[in-house]
């Protein structure tokens, strides 16, 4: 769970995700292209940030077509059962790093169940997949994107036109380079 639908998030929950596993799939399928890129009638156009994390673990990916259920299989079915197991009631949380490290065990534990067709653990047949994933690049991906703004008078500065923080007085009028993480900026 991130506070946006950007590159920086989407790309820090892949990397939380791949190192929960401790792997990486080959492949990645995407539902939209919300916090990746933008669709233009057929074509995604995606995001340095989100090509360079690409690039860094190796996987590839693709997107679904708009209106197409039927290229999602059951993943509905399943996101709707780990949101009544895992935001009902709406949450409340005041750390997020530590309310996602929390929502993959919780994820994990509720894989423990047999599979409704295969007769076996989730958890059992997710290793399977894990065997033919990728294997975690040496060092993680940094999940940021850099931007140039400068300080007001006051010393704040806005980001993407809309948000403003705060930086130093000592700073006012000053260019800045802001550093844009999933759940911090600096």
């Amino acid at each position: 769970m991130f506070p946006g639908e950007n590159a920086e998030c989407v790309c820090q929950g892949l990397r939380n995700v791949f190192e929960f596993v401790g792997g990486v799939p080959t492949r990645v399928v995407f539902d939209n292209a919300t916090g990746v890129g933008r669709r233009v009638c057929d074509r995604v156009r995606t995001t340095r940030l989100f090509e360079a994390c690409s690039a860094h673990y190796g996987f590839e990916y693709r997107f679904c077509n708009p209106y197409s259920g039927h290229e999602k299989g059951s993943v509905e079915n399943k996101v709707g059962t780990q949101r009544r197991n895992l935001f009902v009631p709406v949450p409340r949380v005041w750390d997020v790093d530590g309310y996602n490290e929390r929502l993959l065990e919780r994820s994990r534990d509720m894989s423990r169940k047999e599979h409704y067709r295969k007769g076996r653990p989730e958890l059992e047949l997710f290793e399977d997949d894990l065997a033919a994933m990728l294997a975690l690049p040496a060092r993680p991906f940094e999940c940021v994107e850099y931007r140039r703004a400068r300080a007001d008078k006051k010393g704040k500065v806005r980001v993407d036109g809309r948000h403003w923080y705060s930086t130093s007085p000592e700073c006012a009028g000053r260019e800045m380079v802001v550093g844009l993480w999933a759940t911090r900026v600096r």
